[in-house]
């Protein structure tokens, strides 16, 4: 059995995304198998859609679409100027969330999200860039037990997804 379909391509006309729901930014994010992840729980979580900014790995590429598991027909996937839409969110008064650990960083568990934000996940080796994270909201980390110094952006992100669309 093979299906054929159309993936999106660059959107510059954000009025037609669904803003009533999160919607998952990726920053520049290098490794298919953690795109197609993430793109598969962003639709389990009960997400709109995944933006796919500058840098992020080419949502066309065959190790993404088998990633994705079909969830790619169950979502709005665009590729985009993260700006535009962190633009879009917040005029909307949509808050939208970093990923990036520093002092400023608010526990995630603390955060009573509402129905509709912006979570950027950043490079798996660098994380967000440096002009997104002066955009965000707030901050937010995933507290550790363990001795793991961090965790892999496709679990971090799923974490955050769930843990914030409740």
């Amino acid at each position: 059995m093979f299906a054929l379909a159309t993936l999106p391509a660059a959107i510059e006309d954000l009025s037609q995304l669904d803003l009533t729901r999160p919607w998952l930014l990726l920053d520049n994010v290098q490794d298919p198998g953690n795109i197609g992840t993430m793109v598969r729980t962003a639709d389990a979580a009960g997400f709109a859609g995944v933006a796919f900014g500058t840098g992020t790995v080419d949502i066309h590429q065959p190790k993404v679409e088998r990633a994705m598991q079909g969830s790619q027909f169950h979502l709005q996937l665009i590729s985009t100027d993260l700006d535009k839409l962190v633009d879009q969110l917040q005029a909307q008064g949509s808050p939208v969330y970093g990923s990036e650990l520093n002092p400023q960083a608010a526990r995630y568990l603390d955060i009573d999200a509402p129905a509709s934000f912006g979570l950027i996940m950043g490079n798996e080796g660098n994380g967000m860039s440096r002009e997104l994270l002066a955009r965000t909201d707030q901050n937010l980390y995933i507290p550790i037990k363990g001795q793991a110094e961090s965790l892999n952006v496709a679990v971090a992100a799923g974490v955050l997804m769930f843990g914030l669309y409740r």
